[in-house]
């Protein structure tokens, strides 16, 4: 803010980028993760990021768009499961790539579903620079994390220098070396839903129940992944299915 009172600028709106990686295999799940991202941050700019090496067929790509969405291919490998350097490297470099300090940089797996953005809006009031589902105090799951824009640069410039296992994973490679930068008391892991930890709200989707209802899951939890593995009989389908009746229940929440 300029020193005069005549010439005071508001405050920078905290800006949120979402960032989902996916590619041809999970095409239609990807186009649930952004209609659920878009309902639960309408104003987060949400970008998905293509597999050049497979990438999601032109009406899927409108599907993106249609909802809101900006597109773009990576040409980085990554080695089937978001894993190796070259991987690691191209990830930090798209979430810090035009993040200020202050913004908010997610990354979500194109078989997750964001429900609530609530814990993502927390975060600068917090203090916080990393926010993730996890278990202890270094254990980060990457179905989706969010970290502040100066976290995502900090860690991007390290990254880019540091000699990187062959298969290390995006995840872990990427919250450890937050944690070590910015300090475990700006990082914050919370425990998903368990039988002993009901309270919860990051789960997956029980496929091996009849009963499992998306009006509970979506009353109940923040993220949901569908990417748990489903018993031979329930096809693939199923999982774009349930991301957008996870969206439809949230909507119809959000609107009683």
């Amino acid at each position: 803010l300029a020193d005069t009172p005549g010439n005071l600028r508001p405050l920078r709106k905290v800006m949120i980028r979402i960032y989902i990686f996916t590619y041809a295999g999970d095409a239609n799940e990807a186009i649930a993760c952004v209609r659920c991202a878009r309902t639960a941050l309408p104003a987060a700019l949400v970008t998905v990021v293509d597999d050049s090496a497979a990438p999601v067929p032109e009406n899927v790509r409108r599907a993106f768009l249609a909802y809101g969405a900006r597109y773009r291919q990576s040409s980085f490998p990554r080695n089937g499961n978001l894993r190796g350097p070259e991987c690691v490297r191209g990830i930090i470099s798209t979430l810090a790539g035009g993040a200020a300090d202050d913004d908010i940089v997610v990354k979500i797996d194109s078989d997750t579903a964001l429900l609530s953005g609530s814990w993502i809006e927390s975060m600068p009031g917090a203090g916080l620079d990393w926010y993730s589902c996890g278990y202890g105090v270094r254990e980060a799951h990457g179905l989706a994390y969010a970290m502040s824009g100066r976290a995502a640069r900090l860690t991007d410039a390290v990254l880019q220098e540091r000699d990187l296992l062959p298969l290390a994973p995006e995840d872990l490679t990427i919250a450890r070396t937050v944690f070590d930068l910015c300090g475990d008391d700006r990082v914050r892991l919370v425990s998903p839903w368990t039988p002993s930890n009901r309270a919860g709200r990051w789960s997956w989707w029980n496929w091996d129940s009849v009963t499992t209802d998306p009006e509970d899951y979506a009353r109940s939890y923040d993220v949901v992944s569908v990417g748990n593995p489903r018993p031979p009989h329930i096809p693939q389908s199923s999982r774009w299915e349930v991301m957008h009746a996870l969206c439809d229940a949230r909507l119809n929440l959000n609107n009683q």
